[in-house]
C-alpha cells in the first residue's frame, strides 16, 4: 500500500512538472511599445497595425503614449521595464534626448527595437538590436526631384514646413530635400518654418507667409500629409490656387492627401507607410528564435501623382 502511495505521489509530481513546463512555454512574451504620440492618421494607423500583428504572432503588447513629451517617454519606458517586458519598441521623440530611455533598457538587459525615428547617438548591438524605418533622406530627395522635374527651366521659391526639428525624420527629410534641390539648381530659394507635424500649425504658417513679403513662393514642401492638408487650407484662405499658384508636395500617403491629389490640389505625395507591424513582429520572432538580425530594415516608398494615384490608392494609402 505504501509503495502504491509513493508511486502515485511520484506520478503526481511528474505531471505537475510537465504541466508547469507547458504553462511556461505557452506563456505569451510581453512586448512594450513606447509610441511617441497618438494623434493624426499616420500614428493611429501605426498603432492599429502593431496591435494586429502582435495578435497574429501571439505576443502580448503593452502600448504607452508619450504625447510628444520626451520626459514622459522616458518615464513610459521605465514603466515598461518595471512591467518586465521581454522586449521594448521605442519611437524616439527626440533623436538624442531619448538616450536615458535606451540606457534604462540596456541596464535592465532588455532588447530594444528603434522604430521610425532614430536614436542617433545609439550603437547597433549595444543600445538596440535593430532599426525599422523608412528612408527619410530618400523621401526628401524624392520630393526635391519631383520639384525639379515639375519646374524644369522655371525659378523656384519653396516654403518648407518641417516636422519637429529634434526628430531624425524631420532632419533627414529636410536634408534630403535641400541638398538635392540646391545642388541641382542655383535659381531655387527655400524658406523654412517649423510646423511640428500639426495641421493647424501648417495652415497658419501657409496663410501668414502667403500674406507676407515672402508670399511669392510657388512650391510648398510639407514633411507630412497632415501639414500639407493644413497648408492647402492656408493657401486657399490667402486667395492662392493649388497646383496653379502654389504646388504642394508632401510625405506619407494618407487617404485624405491622396484624395487631394485626385482633385488636383496636391501635386505629389511620397509614401511613408505606417503599416510596419508585420516587419516588426517577424523581426521579433527571428530574434527570439536566435536568428541574426540586420542593422536596419527599410520599408518601401512610392511617388504618387495624378498619373498613378488611382492605381496606388488602396495599395499605398492608409
Amino acid at each position: 500500500m505504501k509503495k502504491l502511495l509513493a508511486w502515485a505521489l511520484l506520478c503526481t509530481l511528474i505531471l505537475a512538472v510537465f504541466a508547469a513546463h507547458g504553462m511556461a512555454t505557452d506563456k505569451k512574451l510581453k512586448i512594450g511599445f513606447s509610441e511617441s504620440e497618438y494623434n493624426g492618421a499616420w500614428r493611429v494607423a501605426e498603432v492599429e497595425d502593431m496591435k494586429k500583428y502582435a495578435e497574429i504572432y501571439g505576443y502580448e503588447l503593452i502600448i504607452t503614449n508619450a504625447s510628444s513629451d520626451i520626459e514622459k517617454q522616458i518615464a513610459d519606458v521605465e514603466d515598461l521595464i518595471a512591467q518586465k517586458c521581454d522586449l521594448i519598441i521605442i519611437v524616439p521623440i527626440d533623436a538624442n534626448a531619448v538616450a536615458p530611455a535606451f540606457d534604462a533598457c540596456k541596464a535592465a538587459n532588455i532588447p530594444v527595437i528603434d522604430l521610425d525615428t532614430e536614436y542617433l547617438d545609439g550603437v547597433w548591438g549595444e543600445d538596440f538590436i535593430t532599426v525599422v524605418r523608412s528612408d527619410q533622406y530618400e523621401q526628401g530627395k524624392a520630393c526635391a526631384q519631383w520639384v525639379l522635374d515639375t519646374f524644369e527651366g522655371q525659378p523656384v521659391k519653396v516654403l518648407e514646413i518641417t516636422g519637429t526639428p529634434g526628430r531624425s525624420d524631420a532632419q533627414k527629410r529636410s536634408a534630403g530635400f535641400n541638398e538635392t534641390v540646391l545642388a541641382a539648381r542655383d535659381d531655387v530659394t527655400v524658406i523654412t518654418q517649423n510646423g511640428d507635424w500639426d495641421r493647424a500649425n501648417a495652415q497658419e504658417i501657409a496663410l501668414n507667409v502667403a500674406q507676407s513679403a515672402d508670399g511669392d513662393f510657388n512650391v510648398l514642401y510639407a514633411h507630412c500629409d497632415e501639414m500639407a492638408l493644413g497648408a492647402l487650407l492656408g493657401i486657399k484662405q490667402a486667395g492662392l490656387a493649388p497646383n496653379q499658384d502654389v504646388w504642394i508636395v508632401s510625405v506619407d500617403g494618407q487617404f485624405e492627401a491622396l484624395d487631394a491629389v485626385m482633385a488636383n490640389e496636391l501635386g505629389a505625395v511620397v509614401t511613408c507607410t505606417p503599416k510596419g507591424g508585420d516587419i516588426v513582429f517577424s523581426i521579433i520572432q527571428k530574434y527570439f528564435d536566435g536568428e541574426e538580425l540586420e542593422n536596419t530594415y527599410l520599408v518601401h516608398q512610392s511617388v504618387i501623382t495624378l498619373e498613378n494615384v488611382e492605381e496606388l490608392y488602396h495599395i499605398e494609402g492608409f
